[in-house]
């Protein structure tokens, strides 16, 4: 939490274009009107723009309310569901002239978000309400992660509350596709956590600065901010060095260049992220598709090598001629490729 006298403006950094784009746009969606989706991964600070959009909209003498979706209504229970639809009137009446802020919309029950599209619907200019409805006077903003459109294709949100939002979209990007924003951002939580515990701003080496540049930030923001607070803690030197970063960082996490890595690192390195991409999703034949996607590459090269003749290649691969004619063809080399699946698509990184 911020303190008192500190504003979301004070620690949003727009020094990358990235950043730029979405300091953008909230001054383009910041009228205070219709509804806004911030995406990005957890920790890119998406309540912070919605913070800010609220600060530099109409609304900023009001409230701004964030809430946090749970996971609130039990099948078959009409009790839970009237409880559910009541939880989200209450959010809205809360932020009644103001904003709500809806924390991942892909967790807000199927009763809540009907009361929310409803909510939005009908403050819209012209728009009818029912006797029985109650109109909010409230700027609506969600969060959400990257795969909301699968959610949506999944039913799990409604495609009609989507719609009203997609219009006004923000994309966060993650930390490390803006590093020239992470010297100030680290500035900023160092100088705010040095005030915290009543100490001098110590000051940051160019090397230390180097070596946070080098960590991928899986965390994004949100584990920068962490990583400040804990040198503050843990430096009682004027300056943070290289070797204080060093010490607290996962070593496990520094990237390093794939041509510097050896074959099997590299593999299980593409392997690590695979696992990560197809997590939850079915996935039965693990073993027969990294294996393809090997032998693929290999024999692509091969017979480029051996002019496509078939003889040779199987020679200098140490196969059988039929063989490899058989894996070829399993492989659909000689056929039009198929689109590749989900799992595929993990291994490429994209």
């Amino acid at each position: 939490m911020l303190r008192g006298s500190l504003k979301a403006n004070d620690f949003l950094v727009a020094e990358s274009a990235a950043m730029r784009a979405v300091v953008a746009a909230v001054d383009e969606y910041a009228d205070g009107d219709a509804p806004v989706l911030i995406c990005g991964e957890h920790g890119t600070g998406r309540e912070l723009v919605a913070r800010v959009l609220h600060q530099r909209g109409p609304r900023t003498g009001a409230k701004f309310i964030a809430v946090r979706p749970s996971f609130e209504d039990a099948p078959g229970a009409s009790v839970e569901l009237d409880d559910a639809c009541e939880r989200a009137r209450r959010a809205l009446r809360s932020a009644s002239g103001g904003t709500l802020l809806v924390k991942d919309v892909s967790d807000l029950s199927a009763p809540s978000q009907r009361t929310l599209k409803r909510a939005i619907r009908d403050r819209k200019p012209g728009a009818r309400a029912s006797e029985s409805s109650e109109v909010f006077d409230v700027h609506v903003v969600a969060t959400a992660d990257l795969d909301l459109e699968r959610a949506v294709d999944a039913s799990i949100v409604q495609r009609e509350l989507y719609d009203l939002f997609r219009p006004r979209r923000i994309e966060v990007p993650p930390l490390r596709d803006r590093l020239d924003d992470l010297p100030a951002l680290f500035e900023r939580w160092i100088k705010h956590y040095a005030a915290e515990v009543a100490r001098t701003k110590p000051t940051v080496s160019s090397r230390a600065l180097a070596r946070l540049a080098e960590y991928p930030w899986p965390g994004n923001v949100a584990e920068l901010k962490s990583i400040a607070r804990r040198l503050v803690v843990r430096v009682t030197r004027s300056k943070i060095e290289a070797g204080d970063v060093d010490e607290i960082l996962p070593t496990v996490a520094v990237r390093v260049p794939l041509e510097d890595l050896a074959f099997e690192d590299m593999v299980k390195a593409k392997l690590a992220g695979l696992l990560a991409r197809i997590d939850g999703y079915p996935v039965h034949d693990l073993y027969d598709k990294v294996v393809a996607r090997v032998e693929r590459p290999l024999f692509d090269l091969v017979l480029a090598h051996t002019g496509g003749n078939q003889l040779k290649a199987a020679e200098i691969l140490g196969l059988n001629r039929n063989t490899l004619r058989k894996k070829l063809a399993d492989l659909g080399l000689a056929q039009k490729k198929k689109r590749a699946g989900r799992e595929d698509r993990a291994l490429d990184g994209d």
